[in-house]
C-alpha cells in the first residue's frame, strides 16, 4: 500500500458514494439477542457437563 492509499482513512483521498444497508426492526434485533444467549447457554452448559 502506497501512503496516497491510507489518505482514504484520514479523510482525504477519493470519495465514495453511500451505500444503503437495511435497518433492523426492536423484533429482529431482539431475536438476534435472543439466539446469541441460547448459543451461549449451550456452550456453558456442555462445558459444564464435561466438567462434571
Amino acid at each position: 500500500m502506497t501512503w496516497d492509499s491510507w489518505r482514504i482513512f484520514f479523510g482525504g483521498g477519493t470519495t465514495t458514494s453511500a451505500s444503503s444497508v437495511p435497518e433492523i426492526d426492536a423484533s429482529s434485533g431482539a431475536l438476534a439477542l435472543a439466539v446469541v444467549a441460547a448459543a451461549m447457554l449451550l456452550a456453558w452448559e456442555i462445558r459444564r457437563r464435561k466438567q462434571a
